[in-house]
């Protein structure tokens, strides 16, 4: 099959053998695709790309869309401008409107999207008095109701730097708990929604009136919820008379829950927002029918635990605000991370991690049959690599899907949702490149499928437990190659076949390495049970799948060297090797790497969403410190004595950085050869491509001391980092599907 290639992305022939296909230094400077988002006509797609060059020290950033009426799906560039934060289209033809900031201010601007590299009339529609973001617009012909979110004053208008009270002290004072949250301080700002309407006034000049309206003004509600939430966090009814999102409960601690509601709310603002669904978990995904008969959401049952199974709801939705909720899929044993109706109410388009790959299913609604709709199951649509966001094309059964694996980083494909096979989307940049061929779906940069395999082995209590292994391109399978033993985060997460601009095993594996990434107990997508069997047992039922699977490794592949292994993990796999290095586990392995580990499991109370700890350890500190102490690495440091990097941001308000001096104090102290990296800009993730380079470079350069590779980063200047360097997250990505406290 073929794929979509970007004329921003040169595609090079495979690597020789023993020279990289794919350096740090490609990886971090390649394009940075957006999901690909369709017009309601369903005749062109909207997406960004970001680039940032090594060589000037800055990024760039353009917008483009693709013709889905041509086979090869030709790709035009409308803008340059990274000034632009978001787009979105407007109504069913070919306008798009986006916000652009400027100073300490948002512009609301409206172009046309012409196919030829040009873009068409633009206008400036209206100013904001302060930064807003997450634009969602509503097409009602000549009229669009457009929702934006921003922080406000307690007047309910929108916060403007320019008019804040000038504070000339940098003191925070607090008196109930949660004061900070991933990496900032919490605010007495709190985000709200503002609605409006833009109104076209000819046939390519739009204006806006009157100003946007607060709608949650005089409640204690917030959304987007923190720190992930974006425009999947709320949505406009059909008719545009109505708003839907989701906010934490505002009557119970931020710190020690994670019920969160759907909320219905009058476009206008005239009424209060009501909640929709009764008190459980976390709400996520809310979204109207097409026809505005209907709500879809995702709901937890378990209130303080983040990675408990979503359950998929539909009520019935009118003006009167009366639900009637129905559950359906009741038995299905997955979670899923989003859901979307077709556009015929028909179905519902779910995603959602099964046994390492975030698949998209389809799901029947019999309106008729509640009973008989609450025991289907979800079919499997597309079902290989790791889908991000689906869209639904026009009023058809087709979807826009936007994926990657772990050979290539964002591409598109259109999926018939009900039959047939996926079509990637072609552009004839690939001519103008001087390429003659395209490689197989799912690749890049010389990368090829051939490198990616996957394998299952028997864990604790008989339990299967499945690893992906990915190898050089240029493997021979008559040698040996030393072993990069990958333990992810979360706990309640998995390594699935997408791309990473932080942790990749391609990149690691071009080294010279056969990285092995496993999934033991407490891994999403393997059904409920296998997931929550990881609650009190962090060291225990993970930590031997890990001595099952390196027991494994070691028996059925002769072309990996065991004798010569590093581990390295982060996040919960940062925990997971300060534990092992205190196990026998940890012997096997020349060094170590841990990113963000938790060193002393006592010290946990220092971090922001108490809910999570407690819920893993199985109850508070203070009653139950035994759970604390169980599986506490400080406790196995005697230990100690594999040579270990250690890596932690002064941001990380998640796990903080105390836990990472503490343990570089206990290496040093031991004489155990230690090295420790921290960046004071960064949080729970390394994000900066400049920070990042150095990141790979200091861990590339550690792992080969121990077993021999030369390191092969791509060409890199010695020297500080830039610090003006911007944090590169791929636009328009959604973060990670859980809000994982150790999420990597």
């Amino acid at each position: 099959m073929k794929r979509f290639l970007l004329p921003l992305l040169f595609v090079l022939g495979v690597a020789s053998a023993k020279s990289p296909a794919f350096t740090a230094k490609d990886l971090l400077g390649s394009a940075r695709l957006s999901p690909a988002v369709p017009n309601p006509a369903g005749t062109l797609a909207l997406f960004s790309a970001s680039i940032y060059s090594f060589d000037e020290h800055k990024s760039t950033k353009s917008f483009h869309v693709v013709d889905l009426q041509v086979t090869n799906g030709k790709v035009s560039k409308l803008w340059d401008d990274k000034n632009i934060a978001e787009t979105t289209w407007l109504g069913s033809g070919d306008f798009v409107a986006y916000l652009k900031t400027n100073g300490t201010k948002s512009e609301l601007w409206v172009a046309k999207a012409i196919l030829g590299d040009s873009a068409g009339s633009v206008q400036q529609v209206y100013t904001f008095p302060g930064v807003v973001s997450n634009l969602k617009i509503r097409s009602l012909g000549d009229s669009f109701h457009f929702v934006v979110s921003a922080p406000a004053f307690k007047d309910g208008s929108i916060y403007s730097e320019d008019s804040a009270p000038k504070k000339h002290s940098t003191g925070r004072v607090y008196t109930s708990l949660f004061v900070r949250h991933w990496d900032e301080w919490i605010s007495e700002y709190k985000t709200n929604l503002f609605s409006g309407i833009i109104t076209r006034v000819g046939d390519e000049e739009f204006k806006i009136g009157p100003d946007p309206r607060n709608l949650l003004h005089g409640t204690d509600l917030e959304t987007p919820v923190a720190p992930f939430g974006g425009t999947g966090d709320f949505d406009i009814s059909p008719d545009g008379k109505h708003v839907i999102f989701l906010s934490k409960d505002p009557q119970q601690d931020l710190a020690q829950n994670t019920a969160s509601y759907v909320y219905a709310v009058p476009f206008d603002g005239s009424a209060k927002p009501k909640a929709i669904n009764p008190h459980h978990g976390a709400s996520s995904s809310p979204r109207f029918s097409p026809d505005g008969s209907k709500v879809v959401y995702l709901q937890m049952r378990e209130n303080g635990y983040e990675a408990d199974k979503n359950e998929i709801f539909v009520t019935e939705f009118n003006a009167d605000y009366n639900f009637v909720i129905t559950q359906i899929a009741k038995q299905w044993d997955r979670s899923p991370a989003s859901v979307i109706w077709s556009a015929n109410n028909n179905y519902l388009y779910l995603i959602a991690e099964e046994f390492g790959r975030e698949k998209v299913f389809i799901l029947p609604i019999i309106s008729t049959s509640p009973d008989q709709n609450s025991h289907l199951d979800p079919n499997v649509t597309l079902g290989e690599f790791s889908a991000s966001e689906i869209y639904v094309i026009a009023d058809t059964e087709t979807l826009l899907v936007s994926a990657s694996s772990l050979t290539s980083p964002t591409f598109y494909l259109l999926v018939p949702a009900t039959k047939g096979t996926a079509t990637p989307l072609m552009s004839p940049m690939m001519t103008l490149n001087n390429v003659e061929s395209t490689p197989e779906l799912g690749t890049w940069h010389g990368l090829s499928r051939s490198q990616v395999s996957d394998f299952w082995y028997t864990g604790t209590d008989d339990y299967k437990v499945h690893a992906w292994m990915v190898k050089p391109s240029y493997f021979d399978k008559s040698k040996k190659y030393p072993l990069l033993f990958f333990i992810h985060g979360g706990p309640q997460g998995a390594w699935i076949d997408g791309w990473s601009y932080r942790w990749n095993p391609a990149v690691m594996a071009e080294q010279g390495y056969v990285v092995v990434a496993l999934n033991p107990t407490g891994s999403t997508g393997y059904g409920k049970k296998f997931t929550d069997r990881i609650q009190n047992e962090w060291g225990g039922r993970p930590y031997h799948d890990l001595e099952m699977g390196f027991d494994y490794i070691e028996k059925n592949f002769d072309f990996i060297d065991t004798k010569n292994a590093i581990a390295a993990g982060a996040s919960y796999g940062g925990y997971m090797i300060n534990w092992i290095a205190g196990q026998p586990l940890g012997k096997k392995f020349k060094a170590l790497v841990c990113h963000d580990g938790i060193f002393n499991t006592i010290n946990m109370y220092a971090t922001e969403e108490l809910w999570f700890i407690d819920h893993d350890f199985n109850g508070q500190i203070f009653e139950h410190r035994q759970h604390f102490e169980r599986w506490n690495p400080v406790g196995h440091v005697k230990n100690w004595s594999t040579p270990m990097m250690i890596i932690h941001s002064s941001k990380d308000y998640r796990i903080p950085i105390s836990e990472a001096l503490a343990a570089f104090n206990v290496l040093q102290i031991k004489g155990i050869k230690s090295k420790f990296l921290t960046f004071p800009d960064e949080n729970h993730w390394v994000l900066k491509p400049e920070n990042s380079l150095v990141w790979h470079k200091e861990v590339l350069e550690w792992m080969a001391e121990f077993t021999g590779l030369k390191v092969k980063i791509g060409e890199v200047e010695s020297g500080q980092p830039a610090e003006s360097a911007p944090e590169m997250i791929a636009d328009g990505q959604t973060v990670p599907h859980k809000q994982d406290i150790l999420n990597p």
